[in-house]
């Protein structure tokens, strides 16, 4: 009994023995494993744009509705790729869809003048003496400005009165205005040949107005529209006059 006692513990000493042994090779093979870049990580690159997408202004003779197309465009774009864990100094191929690159290295300029609207494609190639070989890619879009209209559809805005009436006779005014796809309203002022303001006087609302000539006898009547909700750069605005017989 005490000689498989014996033989017991004498294995147990030695398989002891032998996980220590494992364990100080483990921890003097370590560093050289490290050098030989067993734990070495893989070469990586990543492209970066300073934007990923350019929008054209309106063309000559058109006007964003609503005031938010740029009215220029910046056409070079900033690349940068990042690149990690490449042997000493690596090597940069750029290769694009349109347009050319300007500059070398890790950080160049894309100059996209010229081209039409679309999407566009930078690719860099990154290499270094172990023969590592990545790529990255980033797309570019190019677009027109959604809300640009024709400055020359703007509608037009024709105001009609009466060419004369007898002094308290009330002068009838109409509004016409073209095709619009939005709401509009309108807004009328008058005033007499005197320079006095009538517009507190007028009944009447939208496209049809009545203004009162009660003491107008000899002088003329003038009625204006301003029509709200139409483009920015349309013209707003219409007139017209009646000639008041005493």
């Amino acid at each position: 009994m005490n000689f498989f006692k014996q033989r017991l513990g004498l294995r147990i000493v030695s398989l002891s023995a032998t996980s220590l042994l494992c364990l100080f090779l483990a921890s003097v093979m370590a560093p050289q494993g490290l050098s030989n870049g067993w734990l070495k990580k893989k070469p990586s690159v990543v492209l970066q744009a300073s934007t990923t997408t350019i929008t054209y202004p309106c063309a000559p003779n058109w006007h964003s509705r609503s005031g938010s197309c740029p009215s220029t465009a910046d056409l070079q774009v900033d690349l940068t790729a990042i690149a990690k864990d490449f042997n000493k100094q690596p090597l940069y191929a750029y290769t694009v869809a349109g347009g050319r690159v300007v500059g070398e290295g890790s950080k160049v300029t894309w100059d996209l003048s010229g081209l039409w609207p679309g999407f566009y494609t930078a690719t860099v190639e990154v290499q270094d003496n172990k023969k590592h070989r990545i790529l990255s890619s980033v797309i570019v879009k190019i677009v027109h400005c959604y809300d640009c209209v024709d400055a020359f559809m703007c509608p037009p805005i024709l105001v009609t009165c009466y060419d004369e009436v007898m002094a308290g006779t009330p002068v009838t005014c109409k509004v016409w205005v073209g095709p619009w796809p939005d709401p509009i309203t309108y807004e009328w002022s008058a005033r007499d040949s005197s320079g006095v303001d009538r517009s507190g006087r007028i009944s009447g609302r939208d496209t049809s107005i009545s203004i009162p000539t009660n003491g107008l006898g000899g002088k003329s009547v003038y009625a204006t529209v301003e029509v709200n909700g139409l483009d920015p750069s349309c013209g707003r605005t219409a007139s017209s006059s009646t000639i008041v017989k005493p």
